[in-house]
């Protein structure tokens, strides 16, 4: 898996590529995460568009990570969801615990409407 990393305003975009699995990923994407909430870089949004697999370590880490951004008083918000991953967050009750997005205006936009309630 490849990560990269895109800032706009006080959110993080993290676009991964390739397979979101225990040996193939995981590490370097936790490692990047916890490297920003450590900076307080705590909105985050996960581009999964290019993201052909995910495990179910994959699917624990981006839950573990939400908490812990949480516990900071940041968020973890997903956008384009392929139609697998889509199912596998739908399967697994998970579209109810993160929001997601087709369009990155709109995630960027719902920190915005987040810091004004």
């Amino acid at each position: 898996m490849t990560l990269k990393e895109r800032r706009v305003g006080d959110v993080t975009i993290l676009h991964l590529t390739g397979r979101l699995v225990l040996d193939d990923g995981h590490d370097e994407l936790r490692h990047k995460i916890d490297e920003l909430a450590d900076q307080e870089r705590v909105s985050l949004i996960v581009d999964l568009k290019d993201v052909t697999y995910i495990d179910s370590c994959g699917v624990g880490l981006l839950i573990a990570k939400y908490v812990s951004l949480r516990r900071k008083r940041g968020d973890v918000k997903l956008l384009n969801l392929t139609a697998r991953s889509h199912h596998l967050m739908e399967i697994s009750k998970l579209l109810d615990v993160f929001e997601t997005f087709e369009s990155e205006d709109h995630a960027l936009a719902s920190f915005t409407r987040e810091a004004q309630a």
